[in-house]
């Protein structure tokens, strides 16, 4: 299985790890449907699972592309929501 696995630091009132893994590419419907791939996406937030699911899309590159802006904005607006920071940033 190939995956994409990324790893931020929070600093806010508490420091956490935060790592993102978006893997097991997948046709899991039909051809006829609007979204029939599917990628996992798990975020580990510190010692939580924030996130835990399949995200599906048109083709598996428009799968990889939808889970990592997912990404993006979920553990940026969560630092921001926090007070915090990551290291290394992501931009809007």
């Amino acid at each position: 299985m190939i995956m994409i696995e990324l790893k931020y630091k929070f600093d806010g009132d508490v420091h956490q790890d935060i790592v993102v893994r978006l893997f097991d590419v997948k046709q899991v419907r039909g051809a006829d449907d609007p979204a029939p791939w599917d990628i996992s996406v798990t975020i580990v937030w510190g010692d939580e699972v924030a996130f835990d699911r399949p995200l599906a899309g048109a083709d598996p590159l428009h799968a990889v592309e939808l889970a990592a802006q997912f990404a993006s904005k979920y553990i940026r607006g969560r630092a921001e929501d926090a007070g915090g920071t990551l290291e290394p940033p992501i931009a809007p």
